[in-house]
């Protein structure tokens, strides 16, 4: 028998006051929290991709940085990192859970962070799609990245259709569940197989625009010239490194 409701989970309780956040399907404002530990049960905690690059050096940005799980294994790699969302009870979580001498996070509009310095690595994982001009939203990670360093991106790609019907997510969810059962054990199974199917975060889902593998390709290969692209499944990934700057004379 599953645990009780009230024993694993807190989704129908919102993370944040605010109405006007809350009516926007597309803010994780309300189910935060819930979707930090939704984040925390899943395999490498969506950094596997990102670590097997190997990444290091002086400054990394993670750029809608949710609560914290990217930013946080990437501080034992570089001097700083700065971790950037919109949200701010993810903010909160992260400076709350993840915290490290560091990282730096920071609540904020991507378009509106600025830093001279540069960064020798700029990620983001699974955001760019929520921005409503992501060519836009390339460009200025772009123009973030120092000489020499890394843009390394992840978003979802779905080649049926820009939104998944709620089948696609509800479905596999069940189908799943006696798998991980085996892996998470009774408690966050359950809690895993309700936050799939729980309103905010399906609602979230439904809000979302999508592009196919071509049109990602093309879009992220315009701003990017010679990018490498990798396949992850339910998303496609995407390297580049910035060219150095010419020798005088060259």
């Amino acid at each position: 028998m599953p645990p009780s409701a009230d024993s694993v989970d807190s989704l129908s309780s919102p993370d944040s006051p605010d109405s006007a956040v809350l009516a926007d399907p597309r803010s994780f404002d309300r189910f935060a929290r819930d979707y930090d530990r939704f984040v925390t049960l899943l395999p490498g905690h969506n950094t596997s991709w990102l670590l097997g690059l190997a990444p290091g050096g002086g400054r990394a940005l993670d750029a809608g940085c949710g609560s914290g799980h990217a930013a946080l294994a990437l501080a034992d790699r570089y001097e700083e990192v700065v971790g950037v969302d919109l949200s701010p009870p993810l903010i909160a979580l992260a400076e709350a859970t993840r915290a490290h001498p560091r990282v730096r996070y920071l609540t904020q509009d991507l378009f509106d962070l600025t830093d001279a310095d540069g960064f020798d690595l700029v990620y983001s994982h699974t955001a760019l799609h929520h921005l409503d001009d992501c060519r836009a939203g390339l460009e200025h990670l772009k123009r973030l990245v120092r000489p020499g360093g890394t843009v390394a991106l992840v978003d979802n790609v779905c080649d049926r259709y820009p939104t998944p019907p709620r089948r696609a997510y509800t479905w596999p969810a069940l189908w799943n569940f006696p798998r991980e059962l085996c892996r998470l054990g009774p408690r966050d199974a359950w809690f895993q197989l309700r936050f799939w199917h729980s309103g905010p975060w399906l609602d979230h889902l439904l809000s979302d625009r999508y592009l196919s593998r071509a049109a990602f390709r093309t879009l992220y290969g315009s701003v990017f010239p010679g990018a490498r692209f990798d396949d992850l499944g339910f998303a496609l990934a995407m390297t580049w490194t910035a060219p150095e700057p010419s020798a005088p004379g060259m």
